[in-house]
């Protein structure tokens, strides 16, 4: 039974309400407490802010990275009222990631001890289990049904049809909100189970573990979402790569054996032909609508192109607003282009409910003007990619629970996630705080394992 215990008591115990803030208040938000779904939104963001506060001496011990990126949200403050909206609530709001996330990172990854990141671990994947199982269920339903309630009246019209008729138009999201928060843990679980299928570590029973991928690589399918798709593509080629020596290469492929006759299964039952069918139809058609008369595959990679490189080129080099119009040299102010601030600002905002830009590269330069738009784009991308070089030295340690995280740390540090969401600003920060512990401390947490094991 886990029970937090040894020092640091209160910030472990912050970190772990957290991470269940995060897991789980799409729960409360689309079923229990809908009238309260925006003050259930910020109580992430309140831990963030607490967990900073009582450990406010470590910001002296922090990186250059963590120091950096404060001083410069220190100056985009200024700027803002100065220069920007001058709406000092909307200018706080947005400087909330600039001055809490790096550092929440340093701190989680400081603070977590074996036995908090064991028992996280798991938590991951027993929620991974209860979310592939309810996008599998939101899938066979219309989207007005309750399963596939977002809180709001917005599926109402669309009563008449089934999610797998509608070829991604709309796109289940289990335990969350919205189906770009599902895709980003999704990630993280999908990268957890591999690890727990190919280890030593007897963490959760292997039998489940199996089970668990099943169901998360069909919840995969269902979900309709390229992103989703491509992203366990990617996290599954990047473990072959760098987290499996020969010999787990060989169980990997044990398990292959198992795997691939229960997908051939899913495939051809009635339920399995039609998520493969409706996701099929979401890539012809999103190919045709972004990009005309091109093959699917020519449309699904010149989206892959514009949206990870192409849109962030332009948006760093020559930066306009959704609408066309220019950016000032000091940009529109921080918040302007959260989903809260522009509401606070009373600003027009698109279907994203983003006034200025969805996507983190233009939005920051939007936000943040050229000067500190390029230093804020320079620390978050920089943060992530220093432990590139490391890569290589993890996989030689053996450390491939570490291996593991850094994709969710990658992606959601990664412009496409977009910190203008109190969710995916602040998923990132665990995920980032998740792996800097564990790349720490790989060594003491299989020790740990060992030890239960053994009792």
């Amino acid at each position: 039974m886990y029970r937090i215990e040894g020092n640091d008591k209160t910030t472990r115990l912050l970190i772990l309400l957290f991470v269940f803030s995060l897991l789980f208040d799409g729960v409360f938000r689309k079923w229990f407490l809908v009238p309260f779904s925006t003050q259930l939104m910020m109580i992430k963001q309140v831990l963030a802010i607490l967990i900073c506060v009582f450990n406010v001496n470590m910001y002296m011990e922090m990186t250059r990275w963590e120091k950096s990126i404060v001083l410069i949200g220190i100056l985009a403050f200024l700027t803002t009222l100065m220069f920007g909206h001058h709406n000092i609530t909307v200018a706080i709001y947005g400087c909330l990631p600039l001055w809490f996330g790096m550092p929440l990172c340093f701190i989680i990854g400081r603070k977590l001890q074996s036995a908090d990141i064991v028992f996280i671990l798991k938590l991951v994947v027993y929620a991974g289990l209860i979310n592939s199982v309810l996008m599998i269920l939101q899938f066979n339903v219309s989207p007005s049904h309750i399963l596939n309630f977002t809180g709001g009246d917005e599926n109402a019209g669309l009563s008449t049809m089934m999610v797998s008729e509608m070829a991604g138009t709309f796109r289940p999201s289990g335990l969350f909100v919205y189906n770009t928060h599902s895709n980003l843990f999704m990630l993280t679980n999908f990268s957890i189970v591999l690890y727990m299928l190919v280890s030593n570590t007897n963490i959760i029973n292997r039998k489940l573990i199996f089970l668990s991928l099943i169901l998360e690589l069909f919840a995969c399918v269902c979900s309709a979402s390229r992103t989703c798709i491509m992203l366990h593509i990617g996290v599954f080629v990047f473990f072959l790569f760098y987290c499996i020596g020969s010999r787990d290469r060989s169980k990997m492929l044990n398990l292959l054996v198992y795997i691939i006759p229960m997908l051939i299964l899913l495939t051809f039952s009635k339920l399995g032909s039609s998520a493969i069918n409706n996701v099929s139809k979401r890539f012809d058609e999103a190919s045709r609508v972004q990009y005309g008369k091109v093959s699917t595959s020519e449309g699904t990679l010149n989206d892959i192109f514009y949206r990870n490189i192409w849109y962030n080129v332009d948006a760093v080099l020559d930066p306009h607003t959704i609408d066309g119009n220019s950016v000032p040299f000091w940009g529109y102010g921080q918040g302007m282009s959260t989903q809260i601030g522009g509401k606070l600002l009373n600003v027009k905002s698109g279907r994203s409910g983003f006034a200025l830009a969805e996507w983190d590269g233009l939005r920051i330069m939007c936000e943040s003007g050229y000067i500190l738009g390029w230093l804020i784009l320079f620390i978050r991308l920089g943060y992530v990619f220093r432990f590139i070089p490391h890569l290589a030295f993890y996989k030689k340690e053996n450390q491939f629970l570490t291996l593991s995280l850094f994709l969710p740390f990658l992606l959601s540090f990664y412009l496409l996630n977009t910190w203008g969401n109190v969710f995916l600003a602040n998923y990132a920060f665990f995920a980032g705080g998740l792996f800097l512990s564990v790349s720490m401390k790989e060594k003491q947490i299989n020790n740990f394992i060992l030890r239960n094991n053994e009792n």
